[in-house]
């Protein structure tokens, strides 16, 4: 009978399963994740969306109206959106510097697909660009083209998506810390040992608590288990068990 909950070791702790995402790290994952399938949601609704209207005629027959949409205005649009999905597939299955790299395209395709939307607000609209985007015919005449001032609110709002996804996906990255593919081998085998010390007294205090003391008779090689032994024998040699 115990006194109480077994308290975790710290070195036990410390030498968890280094491969194993921590839940901190997968939550910033999911959250990068629905981030970015926002993004590309929003980029595909501003693609549908009417983004301007052109009037136009001839000569010949009444005054026309042509509607300009978001993937007439910025061809661009579908396929980022499409980009943005692929990332949500690189977030989970990239780490570390690979997954740093990734996030930092994301953030600055955001300022790309923000630019075009800010030059929209902020310049009169060009009509000739308006025609040409939706191939009107050189016998119209443009007489007025009217801009839904919606489409480029859209498009930043998409871009924020973008951006906050790739700031969690960078957070993530960070997280991940250093694999110990890329550690030095007295690094790794530093390591290793603290692993099957931590390991031996983890097995010390069960068998305390249960009262069941290691038989006299046996010699400390007997004891150790042949999965340690094989590690120690590796160590002694100088040979790295890791890779």
């Amino acid at each position: 009978m115990t006194d109480g909950p077994e308290r975790a070791d710290p070195v036990v702790a410390d030498t968890a399963d280094e491969g194993t995402p921590s839940p901190n790290r997968v939550a910033q994952k999911a959250i990068a994740s629905v981030l970015l399938a926002l993004g590309a949601l929003v980029l595909w609704i501003a693609s549908r969306f009417t983004w301007a209207r052109v009037e136009a005629e001839d000569g010949l027959s009444p005054m026309r109206r042509f509607e300009v949409r978001g993937s007439d205005w910025s061809p661009w649009l579908t396929p980022a959106a499409l980009a943005l999905l692929a990332a949500v597939a690189l977030v989970w299955s990239l780490r570390g510097a690979a997954l740093r790299i990734v996030a930092v395209v994301l953030g600055l395709g955001a300022v790309v697909i923000a630019i075009p939307a800010i030059s929209l607000l902020s310049t009169p609209v060009n009509s000739d660009y308006a025609a040409r985007a939706i191939d009107l015919a050189p016998r119209y005449r443009v007489l007025l083209t009217t801009v839904n001032p919606w489409a480029p609110v859209i498009v930043l709002v998409g871009a924020a998506f973008v951006v906050v996804g790739a700031v969690f996906a960078l957070r993530a990255a960070r997280g991940a810390g250093m694999s110990s593919k890329y550690r030095s081998p007295a690094a790794r085998r530093e390591e290793l040992e603290r692993k099957v010390f931590a390991d031996y007294e983890r097995r010390q205090r069960a068998q305390a608590r249960d009262g069941q003391p290691e038989e006299p008779n046996r010699s400390a090689s007997d004891r150790q288990p042949e999965g340690e032994r094989i590690l120690w024998d590796s160590l002694d040699t100088g040979v790295d068990p890791t890779e």
